[in-house]
């Protein structure tokens, strides 16, 4: 069995790789694991939009391996990518066959992709490059356990919320709400996201954004006057932390 192809309910942080190759699969999963970045495999390039507007991925891994076949569909994918508002900041990895021509990858580059990785004959080595890429990808503090803004803390090992000092009792779900958009600060976290990670359905459920607004009321009223106003809410697409 691929231990790669079932994702854990609720997780946040995730790479969405575009690949049939389950050798390359394999070497993201090994590389990716080791900054904490769980791999979901797709297959075909068709339903990853959808699936990439849905789950808000820390990147995407899109396989160009039969580059001559797969080129056309590929860089349509990667503008798809890079020009929709849900995904346009999400970084895109493009992984070509060996020997590719400097051509093709400088057209992938010009195309939108934030980094472009030609396959090796060391699958040691290919790791060592994508863990890398995802590492010059990553804010120190996204890594971090506990995250500190202006009096308030968010200690993810301990589950704990303090504000000024004062423990603030938060359920699971108001928890991880904070804790995604703490540490998507400044970015908009669409509502699609939210409830797809921190409720756990999949991408094909319908969403319940009322269910999302309820939990983030009670969120903002539990932090205070101080950080009430830092949520955003963004009409028509999520909320903000603000800082």
């Amino acid at each position: 069995m691929n231990p790669i192809r079932n994702e854990s309910r609720g997780a946040s942080r995730v790479a969405l790789a575009v690949s049939g190759d389950a050798e390359l699969l394999q070497d993201a999963h090994t590389a990716f694991e080791a900054v904490a970045l769980q791999v979901l495999a797709l297959e075909t390039a068709a339903e990853t939009p959808l699936r990439a507007k849905a789950r808000q991925p820390f990147l995407v891994l899109l396989d160009l391996e039969r580059a001559d076949t797969l080129i056309v569909d590929g860089t349509r994918l990667l503008e798809a990518l890079k020009t929709s508002p849900y995904t346009s900041t999400v970084p895109v990895i493009v992984v070509l066959p060996y020997s590719t021509s400097e051509e093709v990858q400088l057209s992938v580059f010009q195309r939108g992709a934030d980094e472009c990785l030609v396959r090796t004959g060391s699958p040691e080595l290919f790791q060592a490059r994508l863990q890398a890429m995802a590492k010059r990808h990553s804010a120190p503090e996204d890594l971090a356990d506990t995250v500190f803004i202006d009096g308030l803390s968010l200690d993810l090992r301990a589950r704990k919320v303090l504000v000024n000092g004062q423990t603030v009792a938060l359920t699971r779900k108001e928890f991880d709400l904070l804790n995604m958009l703490l540490r998507r600060r400044s970015l908009v976290v669409y509502t699609t996201h939210l409830y797809h990670s921190v409720w756990g359905y999949g991408e094909s459920s319908p969403v319940d954004s009322h269910t999302v607004k309820v939990h983030i009321s009670s969120l903002r009223s539990k932090l205070g006057a101080e950080f009430r106003k830092k949520i955003v809410n963004l009409p028509g697409l999520g909320y903000r932390f603000d800082t």
